[in-house]
């Protein structure tokens, strides 16, 4: 199994590499450096985001969200890296949009835990 995650991770650097002329630098806020303001609704300061590169597609997905509420996601972000986002974090488009994050998904590399590769589809 080492050998295809070996594999697999030298693919996804060459796919990283591949599509640097596709991919948009986004701003992404941890969850971790948020605070709670007086109404209890989550602030960001501006210092507290970093630079990423994605691929950023213009697509459509409905989810279904836990209390049954269906909500349409706009945007579908691939990092072609590893990249730790935790769907409370706060990602700001090249346009200035946000949305919730409504899902965050990868395969995780079984040696290091780490995902090789991170998609992120926006509300």
């Amino acid at each position: 199994m080492a050998g295809w995650a070996s594999l697999v991770e030298k693919l996804v650097a060459v796919a990283d590499t591949i599509t640097g002329t596709l991919q948009a630098e986004v701003a992404h806020y941890a969850f971790a450096d948020a605070t709670l303001d007086a109404y209890e609704h989550l602030t960001w300061t501006d210092a507290a985001f970093v630079v990423r590169t994605a691929i950023v597609e213009s697509k459509q997905r409905l989810f279904r969200l836990a209390d049954g509420t269906e909500v349409l996601a706009h945007t579908k972000l691939t990092f072609p890296r590893p990249e730790t986002i935790d769907p409370r974090d706060k990602i700001v488009l090249p346009d200035g949009t946000t949305g919730p994050i409504l899902e965050v998904v990868g395969v995780t590399d079984p040696v290091t835990n780490a995902i090789y590769a991170v998609e992120v589809w926006m509300g």
